[in-house]
């Protein structure tokens, strides 16, 4: 007979519960309180039918003690009728219309590096060792839920060991679905430029080659990485050579923490990044003669670096006691590449060999890249171990939303059910690549919560891939403003709707009068926004071509305050850039405005600032000027330079004037880039104070600069101010935004 203090309830719980070892977690509760019924995934999340005398205690673990990689977005609870049984069983999962958040990769756990360091233990030295904290997620789904039979896992049949840890409520493994062992898992091998695999130790071969200065892909958790020795000029100077990459940073993987802080300073955010369960690529300060090659990273002082996070990636720093270049395997900013004949046919001539594995990568995903401002993360790319990134929604999205991003950084989202999805890093589009990759993880995100899009949301600009695609793809489509969409990120990563004075600088985003926005301030909610600030438009002498050169962006801003002749007689490191005859034959196009178009953009403003000063005048990636500057500043100058702001309208001329004073003489680079960074925060606190009560939200890639985030974050550390920390402040988050404006309007 059932006891009267029985009860019996139906929990759904909601959130990242799928993949993480929730189930055998729920199981180990039932068995500690004495409850009985079953719990089993479904495609909404978990659902546990749950009888007993303890309920309450049960049902309070499960809120306050859950696995460590799983996220509760919501538990609910509904009574139902007690009923005669006994035990708990884990049941199989149910198929279905999904709206459950997918489970990101986890870098090795430490159970199982025990286990890999364990001469004794059957998985020692196992470059495919994995468990439910740790291992492949996403990039081995086809389809949800999250079950083995629905992963690149099923091709490889498990012997009777794994199976039995696989089938034990008991075990960490259960239902860990990539679980496999030497006698049953993938396999490494070693090919070359070719394709054609080579006999031997493919890791031995692999370190050989990297000994000798050579360059290697290797396949990790999402795709490959190009490898080389990252202390050798000639190996780094190659590999820039071979991939076309001239200036931009290149990222470093380390061995051990210990070699890495040998190489970089940091702090106890930035150690806890690096050592955590996701080992993200953190940019910190490097050291002065810290050992690794000045071609990693010309001209600033800073270093993109991680620790192994796989199990092969630790086997090979077995075998060779430097660190290496781990940099993404493509062309340009295109998406990475996951397999091997791409490889071949695309960077064959790059690569000296490859460390192939055959377990298949469904869905390619890049290295996340984070910093550290003010103890405060800021993303830089999201990808590995925080994508696809579910926002959980207060109440289910009326309409299916895909919101389809910019073009550069580009990711797209997907408002579906109770979450907002934003996808990973996806590349810059515009090439034929790219553009497929694109339509590739939009079929994904669909493929994975099987519903139909009812409405598209897209950037305004009318040559973007991704506006085309919307366009092309769906009858109801809207137009967000590129800046609009920024201040709609950040909002949405804290759930934000009411009115907010919302910064967005960046480095040029399509603008509603025809111009090229960049510098914008607005006063926005949800539905719409008032722009109240701008920087004053200057001409991008050349157009695209100035964007590449800041010089030309400087000489427009010296015209709007100099005459030619004032000009040709300045002494100053923008001037000594030109030959005479092109200063006069730019003040030509400038007066009669002949392929100038107009800009307001803050991220153009610190190009010309940087040619000014004498730091760059010709850009190798974007952002260089600004990453140059901040190696130069002197962060202790508080001093901002002068400016104007008339009906909005903020007029650098006078802080132009003040530069050019200063420029002659290279001495004086840091206090130019110190004054500057603190004129920008100027800029930004002479808004502020004209809307006390307003919240502050800021977005857009100029704040990936992190002097000036922290100094942002010290002015308004008493006033509501938010900033992306878990999405991309940069283009990368557009499609968040977008989306949050989907739902509140479609």
């Amino acid at each position: 007979m059932r006891s009267r203090g029985v009860k019996r309830v139906r929990i759904t719980i909601r959130g990242i519960v799928q993949g993480v070892g929730f189930r055998p977690f729920i199981y180990r509760c039932a068995k500690r309180w004495g409850v009985s019924g079953y719990v089993t995934n479904t495609p909404e999340g978990v659902e546990i039918d749950a009888q007993g005398e303890r309920l309450e205690n049960f049902i309070e673990e499960l809120k306050t003690a859950p696995p460590i990689h799983a996220r509760i977005d919501a538990l609910d609870t509904a009574e139902l009728p007690p009923c005669e049984r006994s035990g708990f069983e884990i049941r199989e999962s149910q198929e279905g219309s999904s709206t459950a958040a997918i489970p990101q990769e986890r870098a090795m756990c430490a159970a199982c590096e025990a286990e890999f360091d364990d001469p004794n233990d059957r998985r020692y030295r196992y470059p495919f060792i994995n468990c439910t904290d740790c291992g492949p997620r996403y990039t081995i789904m086809q389809i949800p839920p999250y079950d083995r039979v629905r992963t690149s896992m099923k091709h490889f049949a498990m012997c009777p060991e794994c199976e039995a840890e696989y089938t034990d409520p008991s075990s960490r493994r259960y239902h860990a679905e990539p679980i496999s062992c030497p006698k049953c898992g993938p396999r490494v091998r070693f090919l070359d430029p070719s394709g054609e695999e080579r006999e031997g130790d493919p890791l031995q071969r692999a370190a050989t080659m990297l000994k000798e200065g050579k360059i290697i892909a290797l396949k990790g958790l999402g795709g490959f990485h190009l490898m080389c020795d990252a202390t050798c000029d000639e190996a780094v100077g190659e590999l820039r050579r071979r991939k076309r990459r001239a200036a931009k940073p290149l990222a470093v993987m380390f061995g051990s923490l210990e070699q890495l802080e040998r190489s970089v300073r940091i702090g106890r955010t930035e150690r806890e990044l690096i050592t955590g369960a996701i080992r993200p690529i953190v940019i910190a300060d490097a050291r002065e003669g810290g050992g690794v090659s000045s071609l990693v990273a010309p001209g600033i002082d800073r270093i993109g670096v991680l620790l192994p996070y796989t199990p092969l990636h630790a086997l090979l720093f077995e075998t060779i006691d430097f660190p290496l270049v781990a940099t993404s395997a493509n062309i340009s900013d295109e998406p990475i590449i996951a397999r091997y004949e791409e490889i071949v046919r695309r960077l064959g001539g790059v690569v000296d060999g490859i460390l192939d594995h055959d377990r298949i990568i469904v869905n390619p995903l890049d290295d996340s890249v984070v910093q550290v401002a003010g103890e405060k993360t800021v993303m830089l790319r999201m990808g590995r171990g925080y994508a696809p990134h579910a926002l959980p929604l207060s109440r289910p999205a009326r309409k299916s939303i895909l919101a389809v991003g910019a073009h550069q950084k580009s990711a797209v989202a997907l408002a579906v059910g109770k979450n907002l999805i934003l996808s990973p890093h996806i590349g810059d589009l515009g090439s034929i690549e790219a553009d497929e990759y694109f339509e590739r993880t939009v079929h994904t995100l669909k493929r994975f919560y099987r519903g139909k899009t009812d409405v598209m949301v897209h950037d305004p600009h009318p040559l973007y891939s991704s506006t085309r695609y919307a366009a092309e793809h769906a009858a109801h489509h809207y137009a967000v403003q590129h800046h609009y969409a920024h201040i709609l990120t950040c909002m949405a990563e804290y759930g934000l709707t009411q009115k907010v004075l919302g910064f967005a600088f960046d480095g040029t985003g399509y603008g509603e009068n025809g111009e090229l926005w960049g510098g914008e301030v607005m006063i926005a909610d949800v539905h719409t926004y008032e722009r109240i600030g701008f920087i004053k438009p200057f001409a991008l002498l050349g157009g695209d071509k100035a964007v590449r050169e800041p010089r030309r962006i400087a000489l427009s801003l010296l015209f709007e305050r100099y005459s030619l002749e004032e000009v040709m007689g300045m002494q100053i490191p923008t001037t000594w850039a030109f030959l005479p005859h092109e200063i006069r034959q730019l003040h030509h196009m400038w007066s009669k405005k002949l392929n100038a178009p107009m800009s307001t953009s803050m991220g153009r403003l610190f190009d010309a600032v940087a040619s000014l000063g004498g730091f760059v005048q010709h850009l190798d990636y974007e952002g260089q000027g600004g990453m140059i500057m901040e190696r130069h500043a002197d962060l202790s100058v508080d001093a901002p330079f002068a400016f104007e702001v008339n009906e909005g309208s903020i007029d650098p001329a006078a802080m132009i004037g003040e530069i050019v004073k200063l420029s002659s003489d290279p001495a004086n680079k840091g206090v130019i880039a110190g004054r500057f960074l603190a004129t920008v925060e100027a800029m930004i606190g002479r808004f502020a104070d004209v809307h006390p009560y307003l919240p502050i939200v800021v977005g857009g890639g100029v704040f990936q600069n992190r002097a000036l985030m922290e100094r942002v974050y010290r002015r308004f550390a008493d006033r509501p101010f938010f900033a992306q920390q878990r999405t991309p402040i940069n283009d990368g988050g557009i499609a968040l935004g977008q989306a949050w404006w989907g739902l509140h309007n479609s």
